[in-house]
């Protein structure tokens, strides 16, 4: 299944994140490459949920989502994951794409606070869809 190697890649980037965050501020702000590690993470989880949203929106839902956005609020709106959730991820998501069109204009107090408080929200979005899989095998 492929939503399991998702959840793999999704356990990973949020193991990573989780060590960022003890990163402070000025280190963060100071230093390119830490800048870039945690941009990598943060990319690799938000995608990586996106992409297992996308897969359940698909096989679980009436509606194909038009964006990335729209991905997590069908699933809320289906029930799947709370609708709270699904409004923190969508917005995530809007986030992604700046990381990847917009990354010259990454605001880096964004980025940390991101960083900083949206962990918990990827989390708890993981540890739904675990209960999903398993309900749905």
């Amino acid at each position: 299944m492929r939503i399991l190697a998702q959840l793999q890649a999704l356990d990973d980037a949020l193991e990573a994140w989780e060590r960022y965050r003890q990163i402070p501020y000025e280190e963060f702000v100071r230093e390119k490459d830490v800048r870039y590690m945690v941009c990598h993470a943060l990319l690799l989880a938000i995608q990586s949920a996106i992409d297992i949203a996308t897969a359940i929106a698909v096989m679980k839902t009436p509606k194909r989502p038009d964006t990335y956005r729209e991905t997590f609020l069908v699933l809320g709106r289906s029930s799947i994951i709370p609708e709270e959730i699904a409004r923190e991820l969508s917005t995530l998501a809007g986030f992604r794409n700046l990381l990847v069109h917009e990354y010259t204009a990454l605001d880096n107090g964004r980025v940390y606070r991101i960083l900083q408080g949206d962990w918990q929200t990827l989390v708890a979005f993981r540890d739904i869809i675990r209960e999903f899989v398993r309900e749905n095998r």
